[in-house]
């Protein structure tokens, strides 16, 4: 039993800890500090019999205020090794690393943190944020020997000091008889020489079926060891087969496509028609696998075995591939996706757009070609989209950034640490991520990197991109029109390296959707040739200076365009009042909804809409500057006005104030020698615009004009395509 004093200080409150970081060092206070071996022992063995008996609080993964990775390896001579009592408060030295060997087993919750002595005995509390660990495959088990780079000394929310990693790569796990550990603690390793390739093989599937999948790729390379003595190709290949499929699960991409391509190496080289052929070298593979390209033009997959060929095909997905159509069976992706299957196996879609310099948005993402309204501009595979239960509290967690006080819920928590995972161990992925905008983090706090050299893993440097890049997203978009009104369900986040090049605008061209990992965008009107791709980033609000302060608040900038500029022009007593009358007229419907509708309660919501619909209008002799834009405050009145006449039967009316809905989104229709056409429109094509067709073609169905309820329903299911993403459920929805 734990004592009835216990506190658990290793999950510290991150507002704490963010008032602690406030303050300034106190080298007196921290002379005066010092805690014993056994005391911090036995600190941590009730914190690891706290943590095994569960009522643990929610995660908080921290970052504390942002400090770049070391740029030095410990092998450099100009890299000075220091030890506890040589750490300085809160001062970390780039090119400086200690040596420390962990004497107590991991606590593994919201951080990794065990006890560690250095070289002459000294003791401290570690904690390693931000690390793929577990409980069942711990990475620093009791006994690990680490090389920490850049170490200082960080203060504790409840009194004392430990020494904190970040970044991963300022944390080096190194072999007992590694030549650069120290003499006190190298021991060379002893391997059983009665175990042979088939011994290790079964001990490594054992630890994979356990989950343990680090200590099953050292059982495998213990047996490709045995291998070099005793070589045998169908075990070569059977070896390098398992490890490949534990890199795969472990998100180490690049090592998993190394040992695949040694894998056909050695099939192509123990058979005869291809012992000679480019496809027995690992090299021409390892091209081919990271070539994000569904050409084979060395015919590899037929060549070679299925289960190698699967993964073949696991890898190239996983690192991207792409084609140069747009053709997708979208019901075939659609009706694989649910909770438990989020990730789709489809190439990407992005050959028709390129990323340029915009004149007042940084980049942005521009079309190579023309293309019209419902056409499919850009597909693309997420790069990083976490998957998990939506209803296992287990999973729960925050992402508390105290640099800049900003936190993330578990969506965003999840994405940043799966990012970085991802990041850490696939060279060939971080380029193309770490060239989208940061903010000006790493041209402020980072350093120069060459062309040959190694794009730093700096984790403050991912959530500031996560934060400005990243989509919240349905499990798929379509399911959204079906949700209750008013659920507000969780949504997931999602990374997409292609699409967070696109801007908004509040007057889009294109509307982003979602099936499992798949992002889609499509045109909501026709797009020239060298035009800027732009959507919304959220629904604007109906206030210029409300959205503004929300785009700069969270992106950094100010939307110009068209319609923003109409709003900034109009004067603010004139806004103010718009927004008191939409205030009144939303007040009324909420009466008139509990009350019930009446015909005498809706005519009295349209006398309100026309007294707000006429401060949207001109003075006499004045230009129209709404003309053919959205008058937003206009939208949901004329939404409810369509519905509440529906709902009484006035098919002329319901007619009337559809059209009303769809100019209101600054899409202007008319009725012309018996065709329904759409004489411009602003882009704003979404769910609701999707439903005043649908009504439009109820009414002229009342009617008896069943070639223009035909051509109604005609747009509404290409729009429908616009805002899902795929044709599934259109019918049902356009009869709903």
């Amino acid at each position: 039993m734990l004592p009835k004093n216990f506190r658990n200080t290793y999950e510290e409150s991150p507002d704490q800890l963010k008032d602690l970081q406030k303050k300034a060092p106190d080298e007196r206070e921290f002379r005066q500090w010092k805690a014993s071996r056994s005391t911090l022992i036995k600190q941590h063995e009730l914190h690891l019999k706290f943590l095994s008996q569960g009522n643990l609080p929610v995660r908080n993964y921290t970052l504390p205020r942002p400090y770049p990775p070391s740029q030095y390896s410990i092998q450099d001579e100009r890299c000075r090794t220091l030890q506890l009592d040589n750490l300085r408060v809160e001062s970390r030295d780039p090119g400086s690393t200690i040596f420390l060997r962990t004497i107590t087993a991991p606590y593994i919750y919201s951080a990794t943190i065990v006890i560690a002595e250095d070289e002459l005995g000294e003791v401290s509390r570690l904690t390693l944020c931000n690390l793929e660990d577990s409980v069942i495959d711990p990475i620093t088990p009791e006994g690990s020997i680490l090389a920490v780079k850049q170490p200082c000394w960080t203060r504790l929310v409840g009194g004392g000091y430990h020494v904190r990693v970040d970044h991963p790569s300022d944390l080096l796990l190194l072999k007992s008889d590694d030549a650069i550990v120290p003499d006190a603690w190298r021991i060379v390793q002893e391997i059983d020489s009665s175990k042979d390739d088939k011994d290790w093989k079964k001990e490594g599937d054992m630890f994979f079926l356990k989950k343990k999948f680090r200590k099953a790729l050292e059982c495998y390379n213990l047996g490709l060891n045995y291998l070099n003595t005793n070589p045998s190709s169908i075990s070569l290949i059977d070896l390098y087969r398992k490890k490949c499929g534990v890199n795969i699960v472990l998100l180490r991409l690049d090592d998993a496509a190394k040992d695949l391509s040694k894998a056909i190496a050695v099939h192509a080289k123990s058979t005869p028609d291809l012992s000679h052929s480019p496809i027995s070298d690992a090299t021409i593979i390892d091209s081919w696998l990271h070539d994000n390209s569904t050409d084979d033009p060395l015919q590899i997959s037929a060549k070679i075995p299925r289960p190698l060929r699967e993964l073949a095909a696991r890898i190239k997905f996983d690192l991207g591939v792409s084609q140069t159509t747009p053709t997708y069976n979208l019901p075939l992706i659609s009706s694989y996706v649910g909770p438990l299957t989020l990730h789709v196996d489809a190439a990407n879609y992005t050959c028709d757009t390129t990323v340029q310099s915009t004149s007042s948005h940084g980049r942005g993402l521009f079309a190579k070609r023309n293309f019209k309204a419902g056409e499919l501009i850009c597909a693309e595979k997420a790069f990083v989209m976490p998957g998990y239960f939506i209803q296992d509290r287990s999973s729960d967690c925050f992402l508390f950034n105290l640099g800049d006080e900003t936190a993330a819920p578990r969506p965003g928590a999840l994405l940043f640490r799966e990012l970085v995972q991802k990041l850490r161990w696939n060279k060939s992925l971080r380029q193309e991520f770490f060239e989208l905008d940061d903010g000006g983090y790493w041209e402020e706090s980072g350093w120069k990197v060459e062309d040959e050299e190694e794009v730093p893993v700096d984790v403050f440097r991912i959530e500031r991109i996560r934060r400005l890049n990243c989509f919240s997203v349905p499990t798929r978009s379509s399911d959204i029109l079906h949700q209750p009104p008013n659920s507000n369900p969780e949504m997931r986040n999602g990374f997409w390296n292609h699409a967070s090049y696109v801007n908004h605008s509040c007057l889009p061209n294109s509307v982003r959707t979602f099936i499992g990992d798949i992002h889609f965008l499509r045109a909501t009107r026709d797009i020239a040739a060298g035009e800027e791709i732009t959507h919304q980033y959220v629904s604007p609000a109906i206030d210029i200076a409300d959205r503004q302060e929300q785009y700069m608040g969270t992106w950094n900038f100010e939307c110009d365009c068209r319609l923003c500029k109409v709003d900034s022009s109009i004067d603010e007593g004139r806004r103010k009042e718009r927004l008191r009358l939409f205030e009144e007229l939303k007040a009324s419907v909420l009466r008139l909804g509990e009350r019930g509708t009446t015909i005498t309660g809706i005519k009295k919501i349209a006398r309100g809409m026309r007294e707000l619909e006429a401060l949207y209008l001109p003075a006499v002799g004045e230009k129209d500057v709404y003309e053919g834009l959205p008058r937003l405050a206009l939208v949901h009145p004329s939404l409810f006005l369509v519905e509440a006449w529906r709902g009484v039967k006035n098919t002329e009316k319901m007619l009337e104030y559809a059209q009303k809905l769809l100019r209101n989104f600054g899409i202007i229709t008319r009725v012309d020698a018996g065709k329904f056409k759409i004489d411009s429109n602003a882009g704003l094509v979404n769910v609701e615009a999707v439903r005043a067709l649908r009504y439009l073609a109820e009414g002229f169905s009342v009617r008896g004009e069943t070639a223009l309820a035909n051509q109604c329903l005609e747009v509404a299911r290409l729009w429908y395509i616009v805002i899902t993403g795929s044709e599934v459920g259109v019918e049902e929805f356009l009869k709903s």
